[in-house]
């Protein structure tokens, strides 16, 4: 009985141990940011997240707001779910 008793606790010390020795230090996950840009301001693709320059040649104007997007697939998606928002 008393083996077991024992088992238990120091599986519960090294537990304790092992939390202890990877420190306290809050972990969070990183955020996303945009890279810096060489003079041009970047847009994030509402559609995948990518940043791209401004002067991409893929962008929409939909409800006075100037929508940037890093491929054609991309914008034809944004068009998709523009058009299925406006079905309801």
């Amino acid at each position: 009985m008393r083996l077991i008793l024992y088992a238990i606790l120091g599986f519960i010390v090294y537990y304790l141990f092992k939390g202890l020795s990877r420190g306290t230090t809050k972990r969070s996950s990183p955020k996303q940011t945009p890279p810096s840009g060489k003079g041009k301001e970047l847009k994030m693709d509402p559609v995948c997240g990518t940043y791209i320059p401004e002067d991409t040649p893929y962008r929409i104007n939909y409800k006075g707001k100037l929508h940037y997007f890093c491929s054609e697939s991309c914008m034809k998606t944004f068009q998709k779910r523009i058009a299925e928002r406006e079905k309801r």
